[in-house]
């Protein structure tokens, strides 16, 4: 029977073992990009994973990924992506989503709740992919990961 303290240290290191994992993938997607800058490769390939992510503009409050946009206004939504996507396939703890994305008063529970709403605002945009890559599986973090 596994106690509690074994329970915390086994998430604990699930924790670290995925930030770990996705700050390896995030080196060798920069590597990657200066690469084919360096050797002048085209890199507008729709395929291309280290040149395809996704852009929050904050003039027009809009997601734009693989050629779809989803306009989400300036909200909640809008917030938590942009917030994602500036550590693309890191997991940020909800401590700083909260400090970064919901004034005053707020709760961790809330993040799932946007996450949700915004997941299913991406999908009907037809960005299934891009909502699937919201990664809220390790407990106490989210992430966008696209790799």
């Amino acid at each position: 029977m596994l106690t509690s303290e074994k329970k915390r240290l086994i998430q604990e290191s699930l924790r670290y073992l995925a930030a770990s994992h996705a700050a390896t993938v995030a080196q060798i997607e920069e590597t990657m990009a200066v690469l084919a800058m360096a050797l002048d490769l085209d890199q507008s390939d729709e395929g291309t994973e280290f040149t395809n992510r996704p852009v929050a503009d904050k003039t027009t409050f809009c997601i734009t990924w693989r050629g779809c946009d989803c306009f989400l206004g300036n909200t909640l939504l809008f917030w938590l992506f942009e917030r994602l996507a500036r550590s693309p396939n890191r997991f940020v703890p909800h401590i700083d989503l909260l400090d970064d994305v919901w004034p005053g008063d707020r709760q961790s529970s809330t993040i799932r709740g946007v996450a949700k709403r915004l997941r299913d605002r991406l999908v009907a945009a037809d960005m299934s992919d891009l909502a699937a890559a919201i990664d809220g599986s390790v407990s106490g973090y989210y992430g966008l990961i696209l790799v």
